[in-house]
């Protein structure tokens, strides 16, 4: 049998950068313009979202460093606090975590790719499908080739966006910048404020979702009590000043009611800035980015049920081995094909947010729960210990406050726990873990 692929920094820097830069900072920015009323609340809210993420990075590299083993959520949880919330967590995974999102990613590369210039014999997200088919082909049976092919296509990414903001640092002093608020936005105060604000950075939360991607691919590390946390922190810092430097062109480059409400934030930004030609790039750049960030969900999810299944909390199919990641991989494929089909980007976005900001809060909750491993307990700096309290007090509270702005987006997140608890029993039965 052969030994699975071992992966260095660079590759799960790599992964990290291509897991987050996928749907939402192409087309968050113009839902949260219209939510928030100015561009300077709206870089406000990117800014929180990225110091949340930076913390929730340094967290999640003190739980890789004590369980240096794929998993995730699901492994932390269950190890740390019950199997209960384990299962919960992998279940979320299945279904939201990574189905939902390469579901959202594909349906933005679309959205870009095609922009409105589909051909009449091509159907509505057909050409979503077919990304997530050919990664999930590539990643089920070609793993090494398509894990270089996925790094080459991240430099290429990285380097359209600096042409990008290149073209934008070059205008600086002759392009006429817009940070006038939107026009005939009411005007928001005290707590409508507060809640909008939240409600935004919920929605951001998502651009940053990919900050623990390493994590889920553990076991195929080399070296993983160093490179893993180091990759979380190093490729969730540079993805931040980017989505910073990024969103100030957004916002600022055409006029708010332009920009407003916009899927395609982005390429409105773009072609105000540099005509049809930097256009074009930003489409190019688009594409990459959400065709990156579905192959790195396809690759980094499947090890995540492989793990429940080790642990007989999911079919022993599906267990490790030989033709383990190909069987999970196209599983994910499956069932991320199945969600394109049931929800527009905006609506899966609120029910992603919401349901992936409250998992990772409890997971990273564990760290100050009392355990056996006193000694690792003992080594947590303090910036590690504040960094993990932040985030999950910020992720709570952004949450909360959301979800009083409209409860309507907490129905999908609710039903989708419900039938994990629903399926629990069963579960644990099979696995005997109810012991």
């Amino acid at each position: 049998m052969s030994q699975p692929p071992r992966f260095g920094l660079t590759t799960l820097t790599c992964i990290v950068i291509a897991s987050m830069i996928g749907t939402g900072v192409f087309t968050t920015s113009g839902w949260t313009l219209a939510t928030v009323g100015t561009p300077q609340r709206v870089m406000l809210a990117w800014l929180i979202g990225g110091v949340i993420a930076i913390c929730g990075a340094i967290a999640y590299g003190e739980l890789a460093k004590r369980l240096p083993v794929s998993g995730g959520e699901y492994l932390y949880l269950s190890r740390r606090l019950h199997p209960f919330f384990g299962f919960l967590a992998g279940w979320v995974s299945l279904t939201a975590g990574f189905s939902g999102a390469i579901a959202v990613s594909a349906l933005a590369f679309e959205k870009y790719a095609l922009s409105d210039s589909r051909p009449e014999w091509l159907p509505e997200k057909a050409l979503a499908l077919v990304v997530i088919l050919v990664f999930g082909f590539g990643h089920g049976f070609l793993v090494r080739p398509f894990a270089v092919l996925q790094n080459a296509i991240v430099g290429i990414k990285l380097v359209a966006l600096t042409v990008f903001l290149a073209v934008a640092a070059i205008k600086i002093g002759t392009h006429p910048w817009h940070w006038q608020p939107v026009p005939d936005f009411a005007p928001l105060e005290g707590t409508a404020l507060l809640l909008a604000v939240a409600s935004s950075v919920m929605w951001i939360s998502l651009s940053f979702a990919g900050f623990n991607a390493a994590i889920y691919i553990s076991s195929e590390v080399k070296d993983p009590e160093r490179n893993v946390p180091k990759s979380l922190w190093l490729g969730t810092a540079l993805v931040t000043v980017l989505y910073l430097l990024l969103n100030t062109v957004f916002v600022s480059a055409a006029p708010a009611a332009d920009t407003a409400a916009k899927e395609e934030v982005a390429a409105v930004a773009a072609k105000a800035l540099g005509g049809s030609q930097l256009e074009i790039l930003i489409r190019v750049a688009v594409c990459l980015g959400t065709m990156t960030s579905v192959a790195g969900m396809i690759m980094t999810g499947p090890r995540v049920f492989s793990r429940m299944a080790d642990d007989g909390l999911f079919p022993k199919w599906f267990s490790s081995g030989q033709y383990s990641t190909s069987r999970t991989v196209l599983l994910q494929a499956v069932i991320a094909g199945a969600m394109v089909y049931m929800g527009t980007i905006q609506s899966l976005v609120k029910y992603l947010a919401t349901i992936l900001t409250l998992s990772s809060a409890l997971t990273v909750a564990t760290l100050f729960l009392p355990q056996k491993e006193a000694q690792a307990r003992a080594r947590m700096s303090i910036l590690t210990a504040v960094a993990s309290g932040f985030f999950v007090l910020a992720s709570t509270v952004t949450a909360i406050l959301m979800a009083q702005r409209d409860p309507k987006d907490l129905i999908a997140t609710g039903v989708t726990l419900l039938v994990g608890i629903a399926l629990w029993p069963v579960a644990s039965l099979m696995s005997g873990s109810s012991k």
